[in-house]
């Protein structure tokens, strides 16, 4: 997964639950916190995800524009 945001906000965030969930065919395997965003550039910020598809926060956007990558395994080889 690859893209690129701006955030609106700073503020540090410790294990904060954000409000969106990684589809079903999407979640990784693991069942502990699995690093899916990792953005770079003015900001210091982390997107993690549990098997259940719960995403928390960890880290500083810090109103930066940032690029992200991820990858992680799933239990669906294929996801649609």
């Amino acid at each position: 997964m690859g893209g690129n945001v701006k955030f609106n906000q700073s503020g540090e965030n410790n294990y904060s639950p954000a409000q969106e969930t990684i589809p079903a065919g999407y979640r990784p395997v693991a069942k502990v916190n699995t690093p899916v965003a990792v953005f770079g550039g003015n900001t210091t910020f982390v997107l993690y995800a549990e098997h259940t598809g719960k995403v928390v926060m960890l880290g500083n956007p810090n109103k930066a524009y940032a690029g992200c990558t991820g990858v992680w395994r799933t239990a669906d080889p294929m996801p649609a």
